[in-house]
């Protein structure tokens, strides 16, 4: 049921050529352009549509910068963007977490376990290294960690990648582009930091 109800929205945004113009960076900057004092309103509902549909947030995230000032992109988008995952988390957990819990192997469930015990810091680095992506959405909704943790630790882990394009826009995606060694150097280096502080907040605690 659910999955024919994805499928029927996919296919009414294909038709209504939604995705088009989510990928069309002139014509969503026009189209913010001439929206006036509706742009922040219609901006944040189309990053909530663009989110489950594993739309990049930069698609829309570059083009707001030719619109509006960095800081007020930086506030629309990370709006925008904890509504759309706690979307994703609600729908997750309500539908299919019973469902998708049993089927799930023993191996995964201990995994998952050592995750929530540490949820808030967990769910801050999972959200550093996947920014917006839907699927640490999903997944948080399935697994055991709440609200609360789920809250915060998603508002902290967006800061970074928001700011990053709201503040230098197409210098972001160039620099990922021309020296993805470096971006993948930092995004481990902010892991093993996170890693690093509960090992010594654990060892603490013992003591």
């Amino acid at each position: 049921m659910l999955g024919a109800i994805f499928l029927i929205g996919f296919v009414l945004l294909f038709v209504f050529g939604v995705f088009d113009f989510l990928h069309d960076r002139e014509r969503i900057e026009n189209f913010f352009n001439d929206s006036g004092l509706f742009g922040p309103v219609l901006y944040i509902l189309a990053f909530v549509a663009a989110q489950p549909l594993s739309l990049p947030g930069a698609a829309l995230i570059i083009p707001a910068t030719f619109v509006w000032s960095w800081w007020e992109v930086f506030v629309y988008s990370m709006l925008g963007g904890i509504i759309a995952s706690s979307i994703g988390f609600f729908v997750s957990r309500w539908l299919v977490q019973d469902w998708v819990r049993k089927r799930l192997p023993q191996r995964f469930v201990g995994w998952e376990k050592r995750f929530v015990n540490h949820a808030l810091l967990s769910t801050i680095a999972l959200r550093v290294v996947t920014g917006y992506a839907p699927a640490a959405d999903w997944f948080l909704g399935i697994s055991k960690v709440r609200w609360r943790e789920f809250l915060i630790g998603t508002i902290i882990g967006l800061i970074p990648v928001t700011f990053l394009f709201s503040y230098y826009g197409d210098d972001t995606v160039r620099w990922v582009q021309n020296a993805p060694v470096i971006a993948l150097a930092v995004s481990l280096a902010v892991i093993l930091s996170i890693a690093g502080f509960k090992r010594y907040k654990s060892r603490t605690e013992a003591i």
